[in-house]
Parts: structure tokens; sequence; C-alpha cells
């Protein structure tokens, strides 16, 4: 067994302990709670850690001038496609497995808007730390390691999601499975899980390239 298969095995054998804690969870109930537990966790240290003057950053936001452009791209994108995601599902849940929508170009379109946005706030959040005179209760490292975090518990949620989604639906989800990249579009989808491994590297390396080029 080689190394990437070892680390499946381990993240697939911890999931599976959380499986029964929500097969008997309602469609939208409960697990909408678990589902946003990371991105509201995150979103209260990002909005502690802002400085104090709350006006100038939303200011800086809104602001017409070419500053952190990508970011401001990343996060406008990253929640409409998580509240069209979210929307989607809703309306063709009661029909079986979803796989048309926004679910026919990855499993987990919800998390990869969630994981967008905040990659952009983070971004952003590095460059207030670091250019004004706030000054937050973390630091700019801080910041993104919590973003780590967050990415790491949307990964964890979708492999526990998949062992559940596997079980409901057999075979069915298994070729989707087969069909339909895991969190970045267009990205084949293997047996040995590489699609898996490069979608949780490609989000960290994006965000330590635009912390780089940040104007």
């Amino acid at each position: 067994m080689d190394l990437l298969d070892r680390i499946r095995s381990v993240v697939l054998r911890f999931a599976g302990y959380l499986v029964p804690l929500v097969q008997s969870l309602p469609a939208l109930g409960s697990w909408v709670g678990l589902m946003t537990l990371p991105f509201v966790t995150y979103s209260i240290v990002f909005f502690a850690n802002l400085p104090e003057s709350f006006v100038d950053v939303f200011a800086a936001f809104l602001a017409p001038f070419p500053i952190l452009v990508l970011e401001r791209m990343l996060i406008i994108v990253g929640f409409l496609f998580l509240v069209y995601s979210a929307v989607y599902l809703r309306i063709k849940k009661k029909e079986g497995l979803v796989t048309s929508g926004p679910y026919r170009l990855i499993r987990h379109p919800q998390y990869l808007g969630m994981i967008l946005s905040t990659l952009g706030l983070t971004s952003w959040s590095v460059w207030i730390l670091n250019n004004t005179r706030g000054i937050g209760f973390i630091s700019s490292s801080q910041t993104i390691v919590v973003w780590l975090i967050e990415l790491f518990a949307y990964i964890l949620l979708a492999f526990v999601e998949e062992l559940f989604l596997s079980r409901k639906y057999g075979g069915l989800f298994i070729e989707y499975r087969r069909q339909v990249p895991f969190l970045i579009p267009l990205l084949k989808s293997d047996r040995k899980g590489l699609d898996v491994l490069v979608s949780i590297l490609i989000p960290p390396i994006l965000l330590f390239a635009l912390i780089n080029i940040q104007i």
C-alpha cells in the first residue's frame, strides 16, 4: 500500500465513525447545521479579527479602484455558486440523487463555493493585517491556518457525505462518483484518489499565489 492509499484509508476509516451520526438526519435539518459549522466558525474568527474601523474595511471592498480584484471576484463568485448550489439541491433533492445542474460539474459544489469565498476573505484579511493600522488578535499566518482547518473540515465532511450516499444509493452513486470530479471542475476522477489529493492541494496553492501578488 503506497502513501496515498494509506492516507485515504485512514481518512475513510475515521470518517466511517461519523457516518452513523448523520445517517438518520433529515435531508435539510441538522446536516445543514453540521455542513455550515466550519463556515460559521471561520466567519466569526474573520470578522472578530478585523481592525477597529469596519466601515473603512468594507468601503475598501466596495471601492471602484483596482485593489485586490481577484479576491473580490472569488468572494462574489464563490458566494453566488454556494447559493445557487444550495437552492438547486433543495429543489431537486426529492427526486433522489442529484446529478444535474452544478452537481454535473463536481460532486460538492456547495463546499467549493464556501472554500472559494473564504479563500478570498482570507487573502483579503492577510492584506488588511499587513497593510493597515488595524491589528487583529491573531496574525496573518494564524489566519491562514484557520482557513486551512476549514478546508480540511470540508474535505472530511465530503468523505462522510459520500460514504452516506454510497450506502443510500449504491451503484448509482458509485457510477456518479466515477464520472464526476470531486471538487475541481474538469479534473478527471480516478480510483486511486489522485483527483481528491489534487483538489486538496489546489486551494492552498491558489491562496499563497494570491497573497504573493497582492497590490
